[in-house]
């Protein structure tokens, strides 16, 4: 609605003192906004009748490219071309008409020559690169993209561009610039999760293997659940877990490993365990060896058996987190979450105070909605010795576990307990925010926190979703509304709502109604939907 209200009031000074042009024009426009196009026709018509302003065909144009009558426009581009040579926005409908009405080659010179005036328009910069890889000319593309990243703030919608860039270095085979690309536009975009993806697979291709781990993982966090990927971390795992813990001992057992591993994958398991029992006989500690048991038995659906073994192994090794991720690793590819759970409590109760055990059963819980279960953990979890930043970890988990069942007061207290050991923590200073900004009811703190994590990363989209809800407590609309626009690219549900409050508030109200609808299938918790409810009941008393 912004960029129609601005070039109605261009227009409108152009046409000058033309009262009768003027009336007709603003309610050709008024009927437009309002979904009336026959209307707004009618009234363009009695303008074209009689003397008339060029520019009356700029609120013109933007009906029939909603209208999508793409012929219409072409045949107006000879004449209007020159008139509206330094409108971004009229040049991409003249350049989108010429594709629709297949004029193709027309349509991407007219495109580049675009992107060499306006080198700071994201648009016509990502159409231009786009165009430039359909040519084949990906040089051509990288430079389309440094120009306008080098032309511009660094903004945190600016990750796509820094994602096309990885895409061109692969196929030009720079896979250590394709590295750095998608660092960068991880960056901007910390839960872009193709982005995490295309990460974890050319940490993998450049033998990074830790780090391509850590990037499956956060895939899957953010992405829906994917089986194929989940089945590739598991065996990348294994892969990784043998021979970083246990090289010089892998190389005496060649043999019977392979011979356990073809029956593994043959799924002939009572002869694949048997193979590995023998192995395990020799050599008892063979890490590759147990971490093949492990996933051999519970291939076989032997969850009693599964308990059992890691209990022994933890027990024997209480100093070691391999035991206790390799059981939450397999949840993503052999066993069931709920039995997951089921055998971290049970080992939980024979081996005390260990603090792997607390944390990787915890996440479980809470990706299983057990939420009083993973508080439980994580409060078990304090108790070990923990290092300071995955205390922090814990003690912020925790923080929000208490959020969302209403437990105010103990969510202050972890969060407080987490910023005593460490005032420097983004993330912290966000929560502590986001709490006294809506709960504490003291904007003055709000705003001192939220601060604090700005100043670590004005970037983050989380960080100034939270500053936004403060304006936005303090009846700041327009600076709220201006934050927030830039992170609807997000889909994320929160941030959506925020905006059609704020929209709400400037008297928006059908683009708060879009954004709440859009909203509506991405709300995922209770404080979520009862944001959502109450919006909608807003607006339907309206």
């Amino acid at each position: 609605m912004k960029k129609y209200s601005f070039f109605l009031w261009f227009t409108c000074t152009m046409l000058g003192d033309n009262t009768t042009t003027l009336h007709n024009y603003l309610w050709a426009n008024y009927n437009h906004f309002s979904g009336h196009n026959d209307q707004a026709r009618t009234w363009y018509k009695e303008i074209f009748a009689t003397k008339h302003s060029p520019y009356v065909y700029k609120g013109h144009l933007y009906l029939l490219d909603s209208s999508q009558e793409y012929a219409a426009i072409t045949a107006l581009i000879p004449s209007l071309n020159k008139k509206f040579e330094k409108d971004p926005e009229i040049q991409l409908i003249f350049a989108n008409a010429l594709e629709k009405t297949n004029h193709i080659k027309e349509a991407d010179n007219h495109i580049i020559r675009l992107s060499q005036l306006f080198k700071t328009d994201s648009e016509i910069t990502l159409r231009a690169s786009q165009t430039y890889m359909r040519r084949k000319e990906p040089e051509n593309a990288l430079l389309a993209i440094e120009s306008f990243l080098n032309n511009t703030p660094r903004r945190p919608h600016n990750f796509v561009f820094h994602f096309l860039k990885t895409q061109i270095y692969l196929q030009l085979s720079k896979f250590n610039d394709a590295l750095n690309s998608i660092n960068a536009c991880l960056e901007l975009h910390p839960n872009f999760d193709k982005g995490w993806l295309l990460y974890a697979s050319l940490c993998e291709k450049e033998g990074k293997i830790k780090q391509a781990l850590s990037g499956y993982a956060t895939f899957l966090e953010h992405a829906p659940a994917n089986p194929i990927i989940e089945k590739h971390l598991c065996a990348l795992t294994l892969k990784y877990q043998s021979t970083h813990n246990n090289n010089a001992v892998l190389l005496s057992n060649t043999i019977t490993i392979e011979n356990a591993l073809t029956l593994f994958k043959q799924q002939r398991y009572p002869q694949a365990l048997m193979h590995i029992n023998s192995c395990l006989a020799l050599t008892p500690m063979d890490i590759e060896c147990k971490l093949l048991k492990l996933h051999i038995i519970s291939a076989m659906q032997d969850f009693t058996q599964v308990e059992q073994i890691l209990t022994e192994w933890i027990t024997k090794e209480p100093d070691t987190d391999i035991w206790a991720q390799s059981l939450y690793l397999l949840t993503h590819h052999a066993i069931p979450r709920i039995h997951a759970i089921n055998i971290f409590n049970a080992i939980i109760k024979q081996v005390k105070n260990n603090a792997w055990l607390n944390l990787y059963c915890a996440d479980l819980c809470i990706r299983d909605n057990q939420t009083d279960q993973a508080i439980t953990c994580l409060n078990n979890a304090l108790i070990c010795s923990l290092d300071n930043p995955l205390r922090i970890k814990t003690l912020y988990q925790l923080s929000l576990l208490h959020y969302e069942k209403g437990n105010y007061q103990l969510m202050l207290n972890h969060l407080e307990n987490a910023y005593a050991l460490n005032q420097n923590s983004a993330h912290i200073n966000n929560a502590l925010a986001y709490y006294w900004a809506t709960k504490g009811k003291n904007l003055s703190k709000a705003h001192s926190f939220i601060a604090a994590s700005l100043n670590i990363d004005n970037t983050n989209p989380y960080f100034l979703d939270t500053h936004a809800l403060i304006l936005y407590k303090e009846k700041k609309y327009t600076h709220a509304q201006q934050i927030l626009e830039q992170l609807e690219h997000h889909n994320n549900g929160t941030m959506l709502l925020h905006l059609a409050q704020v929209n709400y508030a400037l008297n928006n109200k059908e683009i708060a109604d879009n954004l709440t609808k859009k909203a509506h299938v991405l709300v995922k918790n209770y404080h979520e939907k009862k944001a959502l409810n109450k919006m909608e009941l807003l607006l339907a008393s309206k």
